[in-house]
């Protein structure tokens, strides 16, 4: 027996239980991370840097810890408002009515906040190693430089296609009028 793509029981109502998930997920993931930076900030206060070495992560500068905390708490609540958005147009999925004008909108939505985050991560993280690099001790052989942001190319390609898929979207609605018109 096949699975349907729309409808109780389908593809997309499986899809929505997943974003839902990942929503708890996302809330839990921010919520960490704030008890990992109270809790690293209280061991750079009192010299005690035994609890910030995570590994691969180590916390123990109030750079790592700073970015760690801005980009993630970016991150987290970037993943929330996009699974509140992705709720909606896999509800409609779900009702069998996908090309409505406010699917359109939210997957426009949905681009604009995954710029927003890539955007407010590159700044931030910019800012945080300009900051640190300015204020830290510095080495009179190192001179200054700039830090220049890392570009994820492929965030800026899933905005591109994520504003080209509302616009398909918002196509599919005029077209769905239009012909609910002419019957």
């Amino acid at each position: 027996m096949l699975i349907s793509a729309t409808g109780r029981g389908s593809i997309s109502s499986f899809l929505k239980v997943a974003v839902d998930v990942a929503w708890v997920v996302a809330c839990a993931l921010l919520g960490f991370i704030w008890i990992v930076a109270a809790f690293a900030f209280y061991s750079i206060v009192t010299g005690n840097s035994t609890f910030l070495d995570l590994g691969q992560f180590p916390l123990n500068t109030p750079r790592d810890l700073t970015i760690w905390t801005v980009i993630g708490s970016i991150l987290c609540c970037g993943v929330m408002i996009v699974c509140a958005y992705l709720r909606g147009v896999f509800e409609t999925l779900v009702n069998r009515d996908p090309f409505v004008p406010e699917n359109a909108k939210r997957f426009a939505a949905i681009g604009f906040v995954l710029a927003a985050m890539e955007g407010a991560s590159m700044f931030a993280a910019t800012l945080v190693r300009l900051v640190f690099g300015v204020f830290a001790p510095v080495d009179d052989a190192a001179p200054f430089r700039f830090p220049i942001p890392n570009i994820n190319w492929p965030v800026w390609f899933a905005v591109l296609t994520l504003l080209v898929l509302a616009q398909v979207f918002r196509e599919g609605a005029a077209m769905r009028e239009e012909q609910k018109m002419t019957i």
